[in-house]
């Protein structure tokens, strides 16, 4: 009954990398280590005796485990919803989850413009942050470089992950204005974006390495007619 990898994958980006509890909100990577303090919570417990338990008859054991039965939580919080069930019911824990997702994509929203140079300038601040992590921590092929893989690591998850995200939902928002090319660039980039979440995030790293493509860096670059 353990979630799965796109399970907690899901869990990390709809809280936001925040505590899951309204009031609580702690961030849950600290900013000197390479650790997270997030721990999935069940909603419905994994055992029908636990803090609002119900029976297997009326909640399967793969819904016990799916993202939707599951909020992501610091580790004070969890305790404190499962020592106190009673003042924490499955309602109110569901309307936590509804009420973060609502929040971020009010505030990341993927817009819809006009034209490219519109579009263009959305995403280079973007591209800009990433190349600046990458190229202060990232690794590289320099021998005389020493690079600490716990700082690229915490940069990679705090900035570059929550910032593919969102070029790829203004990307995905926009696709009107990209050429057949830039189309076909951007699935290559939603595999390179899952891909590199699964290592830096979930620490998966047997998957994939499909690369940055070029094409994207330059999207909507070139002027066309509809500008």
């Amino acid at each position: 009954m353990s979630p799965d990898a796109n399970s907690r994958r899901r869990l990390w980006g709809d809280s936001g990398g925040y505590c899951g509890n309204p009031s609580c909100r702690t961030y849950l990577f600290p900013e000197d280590l390479d650790v997270d303090f997030g721990e999935l919570a069940h909603i419905i417990p994994a055992s029908p005796k636990g803090p609002r338990g119900v029976p297997f008859t009326n909640f399967s054991r793969d819904d016990r485990a799916h993202h939707s039965n599951l909020v992501l939580l610091c580790a004070n919080c969890h305790t404190t919803i499962d020592k106190a069930p009673s003042s924490y019911p499955e309602e109110m824990l569901h309307e936590w989850k509804r009420a973060r997702i609502n929040e971020i994509q009010g505030v990341i929203s993927a817009p819809e413009f006009q034209t490219r140079t519109e579009a263009r300038a959305k995403v280079q601040s973007l591209f800009e942050a990433n190349f600046l992590v990458h190229s202060r921590y990232g690794p590289s092929g320099d021998p005389y470089r020493n690079v600490d893989p716990n700082l690229w690591r915490r940069h990679a998850r705090s900035t570059i992950v929550p910032n593919n995200r969102t070029v790829l939902k203004i990307l995905d928002a926009n696709r009107s204005l990209l050429t057949p090319e830039e189309e076909q660039a951007l699935e290559v980039y939603r595999l390179h974006v899952d891909q590199f979440e699964n290592r830096h995030v979930l620490g998966d790293y047997t998957a994939g390495t499909e690369r940055f493509p070029e094409a994207i860096g330059r999207v909507f670059l070139d002027e066309r007619s509809n500008d």
